[in-house]
């Protein structure tokens, strides 16, 4: 997914010592309810030791300046409502939050729509 000729999906990576500390992933996506695209981004993980040294908010703001270069005015992402200090470190960003279930399918059930 990252490292097709024509991958979508872009993923930063945070290096310290030698090491992969942290990375965050994000792709332009589209959403038919606002009628228009978006940047996703999926994933940001930092080791608890590089937490708060204002690493998450560079990388946010990194995928925000390369949503602006595409074209792309808005920013999405998601996390669960149980991870407190990922709740607590996104709302210093100022995002409006939104109700919503997610809601999946694994293999087996998908399969099992598709055939019935």
């Amino acid at each position: 997914m990252l490292f097709a000729p024509d991958a979508r999906l872009r993923c930063l990576v945070v290096e310290e010592g030698g090491a992969l500390v942290g990375y965050a992933t994000y792709s332009v996506e589209c959403s038919t309810w606002d009628a228009d695209q978006y940047m996703h981004m999926d994933c940001l993980f930092l080791r608890p030791e590089v937490r708060n040294k204002g690493i998450g908010r560079e990388l946010m703001k990194t995928i925000a300046q390369e949503a602006l270069v595409q074209g792309v005015v808005r920013m999405q992402w998601q996390t669960p409502s149980f991870n407190v200090d990922a709740v607590r470190f996104y709302d210093r960003m100022g995002p409006v939050k939104k109700e919503k279930f997610r809601l999946f399918l694994g293999e087996e059930e998908t399969r099992t729509l598709a055939m019935s």
